[in-house]
């Protein structure tokens, strides 16, 4: 070698040095690549959130539709429901004004008791 042996050990230190650093460098990627693996599994199930998410909006937009479609339905039964006991009131009124009183009914007994008679 052609330099003292200082140089020759500060060479070897350098390089034990630089061996080390090495050694750190490694096991630090390392280190950030299994970083860089979490936030992407991370960010994965971020995404399958997001878009459970965006079902779960959707098929409350749809029930809340269906619950609106539903209840007009309803509406429009119980109006169907009230004409239809509108028009029973209606015609029970009409029917109750065609009933003939007791007086009369006895008199078409006694008239057809004596067509009766008389036809005998």
């Amino acid at each position: 070698m052609s330099g003292s042996p200082n140089s020759a050990t500060r060479v070897i230190d350098a390089c034990s040095a630089a061996a080390d650093e090495l050694a750190a460098s490694r096991r630090l990627i390392g280190l950030l690549e299994r970083e860089n693996d979490l936030l992407t599994e991370r960010l994965d199930t971020e995404k399958r959130i997001a878009k459970m998410l965006t079902e779960l909006s959707e098929a409350r937009r749809a029930e809340n539709e269906g619950l609106r479609i539903a209840s007009a339905a309803q509406k429009e039964t119980i109006a169907a429901k009230n004409a239809v006991i509108a028009d029973q009131e209606k015609l029970n009124a009409a029917l109750k004004k065609k009933a003939s009183s007791p007086w009369k009914r006895l008199g078409d007994v006694l008239i057809g008791v004596a067509a009766g008679i008389v036809l005998r």
